[in-house]
């Protein structure tokens, strides 16, 4: 009898040596699994062998589950407390029985106290440990989701209030689209049709005068031409949906008053909505430098990397102290451009020391 005892201990001390196998490469699940029918092979045999210790292996034997709900969900964990109650009810049953091998008789009743006093409080200790960090580990993760649930929120209404800005500046854009066909090249084109409705009565009387007249009208009919070019050029230049944003920027830079400085790296061609973005964000920044800083020298960069489109607008200018929450039109003009495709803007800036702006948008590696 005391073989097979000691076979069968020898055993499943040999099944928890095994299981550290698992552990080492990572694999929490197998080792688990590995303890797990350590422990209830022990609780088994030393509760049918010294039946005093009874209560330890009951706590033994509930460890497993204890264990199981840090690395098992479902069926899985089910099945772990449903084999952890089946073990401890037998352990139960045979601290209870008869002992038929006659140790726990022969035990001195000093060594059973002392054992039941040294190792249960142990025992339960462990079992309280492995609880309270599946405690911690749920309230991590319920903190954790709250949090994302918190942030998700926000985005929301940033995301709300960016739309409504986007539907305003919209429909700025569009009265002054209207005002500027309606006081430019409307009015210019109108003022053309009814000089070539005197014209051509002067071509029988006047002929001479007439062609002078149809000379002029030629003249004014080129600056509408370029007044709607330059309309357009506004809304989408060209040369952007030509030749991509390096090109289009360096045809763009001569309009601005200022000293420029170019380091354009071709990031390649990307979504039109990207490359929009990009290039109305950098106009935006030039605008602001020549408009507020009172800057003498700009350095435009433009390139790619880690799978987003960056730029930077760095100004000498007489800078300002930069709030990151708010700002002028023009700067959330810019974080709404860029954050409808996904991407940020950072701008940094103080008294006397110019302003830089950076910003990227993530582009499709793949």
């Amino acid at each position: 009898m005391l073989v097979a005892l000691t076979a069968m201990v020898a055993l499943c001390g040999v099944t928890m040596v095994i299981g550290l196998a698992p552990l080492r490469r990572g694999d929490l699940q197998r080792a688990v699994l590995w303890w797990a029918g350590a422990n209830w092979g022990i609780a088994v045999v030393a509760a049918a062998t010294a039946t005093f210790s009874w209560p330890l292996m009951m706590l033994a034997a509930l460890l497993p589950a204890v264990l199981a709900t840090g690395t098992e969900q479902g069926r899985r964990l089910v099945a772990y407390v449903a084999v952890s109650v089946v073990v401890c009810t037998t352990v139960v049953l045979a601290g209870e029985l008869q002992d038929v091998t006659g140790l726990s008789e022969a035990t001195p009743a000093w060594i059973r106290r002392t054992l039941l006093a040294l190792f249960t409080p142990a025992l339960a200790a462990m079992v309280g440990l492995v609880v309270l960090q599946n405690s911690l580990r749920l309230q991590a993760a319920l903190s954790g989701a709250l949090d994302a649930q918190r942030e998700l929120g926000e985005q929301a209404d940033e995301l709300r209030r960016s739309r409504a800005r986007v539907v305003a500046a919209a429909d700025r854009e569009r009265r002054t689209i209207e005002r500027d066909l309606h006081d430019g090249a409307q009015q210019r084109l109108i003022s053309i049709g009814i000089a070539l409705s005197a014209v051509r009565s002067r071509c029988h009387t006047d002929p001479d005068a007439a062609m002078r007249e149809l000379e002029d009208l030629r003249d004014q009919v080129h600056i509408a031409h370029n007044e709607v070019r330059d309309l357009a050029q506004g809304l989408y230049p060209p040369v952007l949906s030509e030749h991509g944003l390096a090109e289009a920027l360096r045809s763009a830079v001569d309009r601005y008053p200022l000293r420029i400085t170019l380091d354009l790296r071709d990031p390649g061609r990307h979504l039109p909505e990207l490359e929009a973005a990009v290039y109305f964000c950098c106009l935006e920044a030039l605008q602001n430098a020549a408009k507020h800083s009172s800057a003498e020298h700009v350095l435009v960069s433009l390139g790619a990397g880690d799978g987003t489109v960056w730029f930077q607008v760095l100004d000498d200018g007489q800078g300002f102290v930069a709030d990151q929450t708010s700002g002028t039109g023009g700067m959330l003009s810019m974080r709404d451009r860029l954050g409808a495709s996904g991407g940020g803007l950072d701008i940094s800036s103080a008294p006397g020391r110019g302003t830089l702006v950076r910003g990227h948008v993530p582009v499709d590696v793949g």
